[in-house]
C-alpha cells in the first residue's frame, strides 16, 4: 500500500507557474553559472561554496551545480574564479533581467480561469484549503493551525480520507511543502495533489480505494513567513525570518533544524548562509509545530519534504554514507516512482541516496525516518524528499508553459 500510494502522488503531481509578485528585492548584475564539479579540485570547490556571494540553487546526480553570485555580496570577486575555471559557464547574465522578463510574461497574460494557472499568496492559498474542506465535508477535514510561525502566521493541515476508512486503524502519509520559501513549486504541487483526490474520490475506483484504505495528512506551509516574503520582498529568499542575534542576516534554513543529526555536516553555523542550520536543533517554532504534529499523526507509513529544483527522489541518510537498515527496500520505491514520472510525464528523474548528492543533516526526510519521529511505531516512516522541475532551464521561476 505504501508504495502504490507514493507513485500515485508522483503521477498526479504537476508543475504549474504563474503571476508576478510585488517585490522590494533586485538582482542587477547578479549572475547563475553553472559547473562541472568533477573538473574541480577540493579547494576550488570549498572556495565556491563557502564564498559569502554564493547562493547554491541547485547540484545534481551528474556532478553539475548551479550558483548566484550576488553582487551587493562581493560577487564580482566570485564571478572572476568561475569566470577563469573552463569547469563552469554562465547561464544567466543578469537575474533581475531574468526575473523581470518572467514576470512581465506572467502579467501579460488574461485573468486565469482556472485555479491552477497561477500561483497564489499565503492568504489565497489558506483561504482554498479551508473552502476544499468547507464543500467536502465528508473527505476533508482542514486544522486552522498546528502552531504559529515566528512571525505569528498559522500553519494550517489538511486530512484527507474516505467515507469508510477507520480513524483507529488506518495508516496515514504525511505530506509537508514549502519549506523552502522561493520553491513555489512545492505547495503547487502539493494542492494539486490534494485536489486530484478530493474531486476524483467518487469517480475514480484507485483513488476511492486509495482513500478508503490511508488517510493523507497535508502541512501547506512549513515555512509560511519566508513564503509571504517572497512575495513583498526577496522572490529568491530560502529561509524563515528569523532575527538571528548578533547578527545583520535573517533567517534560518528549516531543512537543517530537524532533530536528526543536527549540525553533523552540511549545513553552516554562519547565520549569512543560506543553509545556516540554527542555534539548536529544532530551534524555529515552525520545526516544532511540524516535528509534533507528525508524531501525533503516528502510524505513518511515508512522508515526503516537497521542494525544487533538478528532478530528484532523494531517501536517507543525509549525514552518512551508511545505508539505512531499509536500504533495499526504499531504493527499490524510489526506482518505481522514477519509472512512473517517465512513463506519464516523460520527465527523467533520478533516485537516489540523499548523501549521495552532497552531505546535509538536521533534514526534514531524514527527521521522519529517524527513530527519533517513530518512537512507539512498529516501522518507520519512509521519509523522502522529492526534488521537483526543471533541471535547471527556468529554475525557481518556472513559466506559465510549464502548467
Amino acid at each position: 500500500m505504501m508504495r502504490s500510494v507514493l507513485v500515485l502522488c508522483c503521477l498526479v503531481a504537476g508543475c504549474w507557474a504563474g503571476t508576478q509578485p510585488i517585490r522590494t528585492v533586485r538582482y542587477d548584475g547578479d549572475r547563475v553559472f553553472r559547473c562541472n564539479s568533477s573538473m574541480l579540485i577540493h579547494e576550488q570547490l570549498a572556495e565556491i561554496f563557502q564564498h559569502p556571494a554564493a547562493d547554491m540553487w541547485a547540484e545534481r546526480a551528474d556532478g553539475s551545480f548551479d550558483v548566484r553570485t550576488i553582487t551587493q555580496q562581493n560577487g564580482r570577486e566570485l564571478e572572476e574564479l568561475l569566470f577563469k575555471t573552463p569547469a563552469c559557464h554562465m547561464t544567466i547574465s543578469n537575474v533581475e533581467d531574468y526575473i523581470s522578463s518572467m514576470e512581465a510574461a506572467a502579467s501579460s497574460v488574461e485573468s486565469p480561469e482556472e485555479w491552477f494557472d497561477e500561483y497564489h499568496t499565503y492568504e489565497e492559498i489558506y483561504t482554498w484549503y479551508e473552502s476544499l474542506a468547507r464543500d467536502n465535508t465528508q473527505t476533508v477535514r482542514f486544522v486552522p493551525s498546528i502552531g504559529e510561525s515566528g512571525e505569528g502566521r498559522r500553519q494550517p493541515a489538511v486530512h484527507i480520507a474516505g467515507e469508510s476508512s477507520s480513524n483507529s486503524s488506518r495508516h496515514r502519509i504525511y505530506f509537508q511543502c514549502q519549506i523552502h520559501a522561493r520553491e513555489w513549486i512545492s505547495g503547487a504541487t502539493c494542492m494539486y495533489i490534494v485536489d486530484y483526490l478530493v474531486t476524483n474520490y467518487e469517480i475514480d475506483p484507485r483513488v476511492r480505494e486509495l482513500l478508503d484504505t490511508v488517510e493523507f495528512v497535508v502541512v501547506p506551509f512549513t515555512n509560511p513567513d519566508g513564503y509571504a516574503y517572497t512575495w513583498n520582498g526577496d522572490r529568491l529568499w530560502r529561509k524563515n525570518r528569523r532575527t538571528n542575534s548578533g547578527s545583520t542576516c535573517r533567517g534560518v534554513d528549516q531543512n537543517r533544524n530537524y532533530d536528526s543529526h543536527w549540525n553533523e555536516g552540511g549545513s553552516s553555523s554562519n547565520p549569512c548562509s543560506e543553509t545556516y542550520h540554527g542555534p539548536a536543533a529544532a530551534s524555529e517554532p515552525e520545526t516544532i509545530n511540524t516535528q509534533t504534529y507528525f508524531v501525533e499523526n503516528h502510524p505513518i507509513v511515508g512522508a515526503i519534504d516537497w521542494h525544487s529544483y533538478s528532478q530528484l527522489i532523494l531517501r536517507p541518510w543525509g549525514y552518512t554514507n551508511t545505508n539505512s537498515p531499509d536500504e533495499a527496500r526504499l531504493s527499490s520505491l524510489g526506482s518505481t516512482m522514477r519509472s512512473l514520472i517517465l512513463n506519464v510525464h516523460g520527465m527523467q528523474y533520478t533516485s537516489q541516496k540523499s548523501i549521495g548528492l552532497y552531505p546535509t543533516s538536521g533534514t526534514a526526510s531524514d527527521w521522519f525516518y529517524d527513530t527519533k519521529a517513530n518512537e512507539g511505531n512498529t516501522y518507520r516512516a519512509a521519509g523522502y524528499t522529492i526534488e521537483l522541475r526543471d533541471t535547471g532551464r527556468y529554475g525557481f521561476i518556472l513559466p506559465p508553459a510549464q502548467i
